[in-house]
């Protein structure tokens, strides 16, 4: 907060005071007061995970039930920052900026959104209107407006085949093929290995593969095979619900996939 030095010149002859420095508060801006109640209202955990590179995590809550935590990465590249997936609403978005720039002390510039479900694309408008430029697989901005979500305004046209892949600073984007979701990506840091699957692998623990209306379970399986294979060399491993791990996460998505295909 900032405070405004006050000189008082003001004598006080009776007693022969000499001027006194007082410090008062400066009324808080309209702007300070709203960013105060949005980090309060939708609060954000940073977890550090590497040099410059942290996993967020908020929650989004349904009326009588559990909160569902909806992980992302903020990634430090150079003079700015990207992020991997926002929060699960624009407000919770907005928070989640804020709190990546009082972290690094480094504006948000770019986004990657990783399909096109709620929990990934609820976000965007408030990034968009923040100046972020937003990446995703080019068939997301379409099958987010059948769904009736908020549409990303860029798409990267190298993602459009499975097996691809493109690099937007120092994050690498893959699109695997179809997994949970038709357009599901994957982002790799190649500097740190670290992998973040998003919804493409279920969290530590899961026993379920959660919201498969939009999973084609084979080739999710493949898709996931192809993932472990081409970033072999991935030490930690980011899911977008859960906790995290190593290339454990794919092996145990891919059994529960193989289970499923089995019933």
């Amino acid at each position: 907060m900032k405070r405004l030095l006050i000189l008082s010149t003001a004598l006080l002859a009776a007693c022969g005071t000499e001027p006194v420095a007082t410090v008062t508060e400066a009324p808080a801006t309209v702007e300070d007061t709203f960013l105060t109640q949005l980090r309060a209202d939708y609060p954000v955990t940073l977890s550090a995970i590497a040099d410059g590179v942290w996993v967020h995590t908020t929650n989004y809550l349904l009326p009588g039930q559990s909160p569902i935590p909806v992980n992302g990465l903020v990634v430090v590249d150079g003079d700015e920052v990207t992020l991997v997936d926002g929060a699960w609403g624009e407000l919770a978005t907005l928070s989640l900026i804020e709190a990546a720039k009082e972290e690094t002390g480094k504006p948000v510039t770019k986004m990657v959104v990783t399909h096109h479900h709620a929990d990934r694309t609820q976000g965007v408008d408030a990034a968009e209107r923040a100046g972020i430029e937003v990446f995703t697989h080019p068939d997301t901005p379409t099958l987010a407006a059948r769904a009736g979500l908020p549409v990303p305004n860029t798409s990267v046209a190298a993602l459009k085949d499975p097996r691809s892949r493109t690099r937007v600073g120092k994050v690498e984007i893959a699109f695997p093929g179809h997994g949970h979701a038709p357009d599901n990506l994957v982002v790799y840091l190649p500097e740190e290995n670290i992998l973040y699957v998003g919804c493409a692998a279920r969290g530590a623990g899961s026993q379920t593969l959660g919201n498969t209306a939009d999973a084609d379970l084979s080739v999710w399986r493949d898709s996931l095979i192809w993932t472990k294979a081409t970033y072999s060399e991935a030490r930690t491993v980011v899911p977008g619900h859960g906790k995290g791990a190593n290339l454990s996460l794919i092996d145990a998505t891919v059994a529960m996939i193989d289970q499923a295909l089995t019933e």
